[in-house]
């Protein structure tokens, strides 16, 4: 430890302390109250003294008064702050338009070229720093292996640990290099889970040795790439401990993590607000646990009232002497390293507002996610060599339940005019005979998407009904697979198939170009297919 962090660890009071380790959100009544400085968010600087805020979607305004209030907190902050936000890319971004999306880490193993990881993490690092934010909760190092996975899928590279080994690093070395922090998630491994922690405890119930084949190596990599923290997951894996949550759980994270993996660095919980550990432990009671697990930084995103029930719980247990002084000690040292390593100790010069939006919309950014995507496309199956489509004068009939249907019509009639759209409603897919196709229709392109826990939801059986009935139909069928790439498991007949991994614009273009023969293909799936139709 530096003289610099032990002098300043010594200055501090012990709620100056447990303020340090605290990643906390904010929320307000209005929108407005969301995109400023709100009562909430001081009370979290004056009042809690955190050592770091968490940005949500409601959040984020224009670049420049995103910029603004991040400033504002800089400036209201004793210490400079960890801002924190989940920029992913793919599904997962809290900046959206004008920033520049990247395609989801799926797509990035999809074109099997590392270095592209390291690039988009590297321009998602300008964009963020752009806007006053440090810390990005990023990259998703889980192995996804496992179909039925609700809330992972194409945040994953793949479900091979050599491929998440292998992407993972050059994303943290890309943040890095931007001058943004990291966090590798979820640890011990979140991929071969069929229920979503945030609404339920998933457990994970297989044998130590297949963790240490599976899950853990993309961990040793990302800890080998110097990655700035790890965060834990709310999944119980009784091999590990039959009891406790990964996120509570000694076992796990002072056992494994620290002591056998050798990780001296930060750990911080997912939200304890995630009915994973709420439900069961509630939130404040949850941060003890994990403080006295082996976790520095408790990360509670929504709640006022759940955010002051936990600090005081904190300082319960250590005036009860649950937790000793020195405890806490450990963990501010680490925040405090970690600030100093990424110089934030400093001091945090204020971003220009103005200067954001050419930042973050950049024709450069804009080019580079459009490489990505187009690398990325994968035809898994041509049987009937529909690819590349050559349709002369014929009309295209693009059909889907999904909301994005629309825009992957006008990808589709920005290359072919002659292409109609049809949104189709689960009723009318539980009776696809109701659906009129033109009788010049040439070729036919069928979006599909697993339900998404972000939304109301995709009636997936209907999905497959109405697809079963295209497919048996006398006109050129063409699935796409518009998120997930598994869709396909629903319907194992198609014979013409292709993976997009996320809907974005930039990966409906890419689909349009590759169908309609403008490139060729030549991404690969990250994930085991039954390819041959």
């Amino acid at each position: 430890m530096s003289s610099r962090v032990d002098s300043l660890l010594g200055s501090l009071s012990l709620d100056e302390k447990i303020g340090q380790l605290l990643m906390f959100g904010w929320q307000g009544e209005t929108e407005e109250e969301n995109i400023t400085v709100s009562s909430h968010a001081r009370l979290l600087l004056e009042e809690f003294k955190v050592g770091g805020v968490v940005l949500l979607g409601r959040n984020v305004g224009t670049p420049a008064q995103t910029a603004r209030c991040m400033n504002e907190l800089q400036e209201r902050s004793k210490l400079p702050l960890f801002i924190i936000v989940d920029q992913e890319g793919g599904m997962v971004a809290r900046f959206k338009d004008p920033f520049v999306v990247f395609p989801a880490n799926m797509a990035l193993g999809a074109t099997g070229d590392p270095s592209l990881a390291y690039r988009a993490a590297r321009a998602t690092a300008e964009q963020l720093r752009a806007v006053g934010v440090n810390f990005n909760f990023a990259p998703c190092v889980d192995v996804n292996n496992n179909p039925l996975n609700p809330i992972i899928g194409t945040r994953s590279y793949g479900d091979n640990p050599e491929t998440v080994a292998l992407f993972a690093p050059e994303a943290i070395r890309g943040l890095h290099d931007g001058g943004v922090l990291t966090s590798a998630k979820h640890f011990p491994g979140h991929g071969d889970t069929a229920v979503d922690s945030h609404l339920a405890l998933p457990v994970v119930d297989f044998p130590r040795e297949r963790m240490d084949a599976v899950e853990l190596p993309p961990f040793r990599a990302a800890m080998d790439a110097g990655v700035a923290s790890i965060m834990t997951t709310h999944i119980l894996f009784p091999a590990l401990d039959p009891e406790l949550p990964s996120t509570l759980s000694p076992r796990i994270i002072t056992g494994l993590l620290r002591e056998e993996m050798g990780w001296q660095g930060l750990v911080v919980t997912d939200d304890l607000e995630m009915k994973g550990v709420a439900d069961k432990w509630g939130a404040a009671q949850a941060a003890v646990l994990s403080l006295k697990a082996g976790v520095d930084c408790p990360l509670i995103c929504h709640t006022l009232e759940t955010q002051v029930e936990a600090v005081r719980a904190i300082k319960d247990a250590i005036a009860a002497g649950e937790i000793t002084e020195e405890r806490i000690d450990a963990s501010v040292r680490r925040v405090l390293e970690l600030k100093e390593r990424f110089g934030l100790l400093d001091g945090v010069t204020p971003v220009d507002p103005e200067a954001a939006l050419p930042v973050v919309s950049s024709p450069e950014k804009k080019a580079l996610a459009m490489e990505i995507a187009r690398r990325a496309v994968t035809v898994v199956r041509n049987g009937r060599g529909v690819i590349p489509a050559d349709l002369g004068d014929g009309r295209i009939v693009v059909i889907s339940l999904h909301h994005s249907v629309e825009r992957l019509g006008a990808a589709f009639r920005a290359i072919h005019p002659r292409t109609d759209v049809i949104a189709v409603s689960a009723d009318q897919a539980r009776s696809p005979e109701s659906i009129a196709l033109p009788e010049d229709a040439s070729l036919v392109v069928a979006g599909t998407c697993p339900s998404e826990p972000w939304t109301a939801g995709l009636d997936v059986e209907a999905q497959a009904t109405m697809v079963k009935h295209l497919l048996r139909g006398p006109k050129p069928v063409c699935v796409v697979a518009l998120r997930d790439p598994y869709d396909l498991l629903k319907f194992p007949e198609v014979q013409t198939y292709v993976a997009l991994y996320g809907y974005r614009d930039e990966m409906l273009q890419a689909c349009a170009e590759v169908v309609l023969g403008r490139i060729s293909p030549s991404g690969r799936a990250p994930v085991a297919l039954p390819e041959s139709a």
